[in-house]
């Protein structure tokens, strides 16, 4: 078995034991990895941390430690500390770190801050946006828009919005409440990273509308450090 191959079915087989646990489904940039290897039923979850821990270097445990947190936060929050916890400790991450991780998760999974057809439609649209500055629309941010929108309506919406009042954009965003922000820019980072391959287009969106939205650099800097730790399952190839 080549290295690459065990780093897969270490990480893999930590992620279906925590799948297991927690009942979220496996989220769908991981199912790539999951479709290659033949992922055996997971041994107790502390066991599979520690071997994935002597498996995986630290970029690899970096990216298993940010997919565990992605699949144990409920309603914008962890709801397993001490998984968390076990996993910072297994996988080599000092506490800074984990709590970097953490909180930008949390801040992602925060889209009940979003209460109106308005606020989605701007939500969408700021997406959408991200979505096309490399002037090319894929797949997988077609399907992350539809993952975290309550109804599809909204993206329609979001359309509308950058046909008619794309002008408006910077002054609509800079009107959001601080957790609005550090939501949508979280995912603005999710939908620029989810295709594996983001340009400078696209970072200089997300830096503008940073600049406009007047987060934090500490905001903006944590945020990508979790969303890039999460997407970052090139580090398996």
């Amino acid at each position: 078995m080549s290295n690459g191959t065990l780093a897969v079915e270490r990480f893999m087989a930590v992620i279906k034991g925590v799948c297991q646990k927690t009942g979220h489904p496996m989220p769908p940039h991981l199912t790539p990895l999951a479709g290659g290897h033949a992922i055996p039923e997971p041994p107790p979850l502390e066991e599979a941390l520690e071997t994935a821990g002597l498996a995986l270097d630290d970029a690899q445990s970096a990216c298993l430690f940010a997919n565990i947190v992605n699949l144990t936060i409920s309603d914008g929050r962890v709801r397993d500390r001490s998984l968390v916890e076990l996993a910072a400790e297994a996988l080599r991450l000092d506490r800074e770190s984990a709590r970097d991780v953490q909180e930008s998760l949390e801040a992602r999974s925060q889209v009940n801050a979003f209460r109106d057809d308005d606020e989605w439609a701007l939500f969408c649209a700021v997406l959408l946006a991200m979505a096309a500055a490399d002037e090319e629309v894929v797949q997988s941010e077609t399907a992350y828009l539809q993952r975290f929108v309550p109804d599809l309506k909204h993206i329609e919406a979001g359309k509308k919005f950058l046909k008619e009042k794309a002008d408006s954009l910077d002054d609509e965003v800079a009107r959001l409440s601080t957790r609005q922000k550090r939501c949508l820019t979280a995912h603005a980072i999710g939908m620029m990273l989810i295709d594996g391959d983001y340009k400078g287009t696209e970072r200089e969106l997300l830096e503008s509308l940073s600049d406009q939205m007047s987060l934090a650099q500490y905001d903006q800097d944590r945020l990508l450090k979790g969303l890039y730790a999460l997407y970052n399952v090139s580090v398996l190839a």
